[in-house]
């Protein structure tokens, strides 16, 4: 790879070229991995506008790429706000051979069998709480509890997301009725526009403060969650369990939800069209999937011997 792979920014009608370059991105000061000369050895993949685009298809550039970083010892996951479902399509497809952080963070699992190993619930109250908040909004609320989606009007969104993400959905008269004293929900997901979904967020965020976790991971979505959930926090317990440090961690993100991981991982690459939050936190910016961009990125850290177990 040459270095000179560009993509376009379009931010407040300016437009300006990234360069994958040792200027750019920053890589011509490591020569054995992160600056303690140990190396690179996890990578961290968000899924949507970062290893995929629109059409949801994992190029064979980016599988053979993902492939030979763990070839050569590297642990490969993903940090998705997805839900455990549909985030292990990817996974699997992948063959990634890290935890799946999933649900925002809310969620690890086994990314080979599914199997749940940490599970950050909200509990009674906080859930009340937030669904008294939302009541009162609008757009469509819904929350989230194991593998079945409850909602108080069925709607065609809601039809085709449960269908999507391969779960039961369930029509009830007030979600404040769904029984969550013993087994909290995941998550609680508001869609709407993305002008009032983005002054929700900011609301909710300043309500709950640190009680609560607040995503606003797609313009038209806004999630609640456990204060334990959240990609960070899932990933600093991926981290303490394979003796890694953050400053071995390459992740790569374009949303609000990887703003965090971004800035504390060694290397944290924005991708593509990624928010300006997440291009702000990242230490560079690379070409999005339908140039292949993290492809790129990992074919180019293997090049110069930056990844390693």
């Amino acid at each position: 790879m040459d270095g000179k792979r560009s993509c376009v920014s379009n931010d407040n009608n300016e437009t300006a070229n990234y360069l994958l370059s040792d200027e750019i991105s920053g890589l011509s000061e490591l020569r054995g991995g992160s600056r303690d000369g140990t190396g690179y050895r996890v990578v961290a993949l968000d899924i949507d506008g970062t290893i995929v685009g629109s059409d949801l298809v994992l190029s064979p550039r980016l599988m053979a790429a993902v492939a030979a970083a763990q070839v050569v010892g590297a642990t490969v996951l993903i940090a998705t706000g997805r839900i455990l479902g549909s985030a292990l399509v990817f996974a699997r497809a992948l063959k990634t051979n890290g935890p799946l952080v999933c649900y925002q963070g809310a969620v690890t699992a086994d990314p080979f069998s599914g199997r749940v190993l940490r599970h950050a619930r909200m509990d009674a109250e906080l859930a009340g709480e937030a669904l008294s908040l939302l009541d009162r909004g609008s757009g469509q609320v819904s929350m989230l509890l194991d593998d079945h989606i409850y909602v108080e009007e069925r709607s065609e969104w809601a039809e085709g997301y449960a269908l999507r993400m391969e779960q039961d959905l369930h029509v009830v008269d007030s979600l404040g009725d769904v029984d969550v004293s013993d087994v909290g929900p995941t998550l609680i997901l508001t869609v709407d526009e993305p002008g009032p979904t983005g002054l929700r967020a900011e609301r909710l965020a300043r309500h709950f403060g640190d009680r609560a976790l607040v995503t606003h991971s797609l313009p038209h979505f806004c999630e609640v969650a456990s204060p334990d959930a959240g990609k960070l926090k899932a990933l600093t317990a991926v981290l303490d369990g394979l003796g890694v440090t953050p400053d071995q961690v390459v992740a790569f993100g374009d949303g609000v939800g990887d703003v965090e991981m971004l800035g504390w991982a060694g290397l944290g690459i924005a991708v593509g069209d990624a928010h300006p939050a997440a291009r702000k936190s990242a230490d560079t910016l690379i070409p999005g999937p339908d140039a292949d961009g993290v492809a790129q990125a990992l074919e180019e850290l293997l090049s110069r011997n930056l990844l390693s177990g």
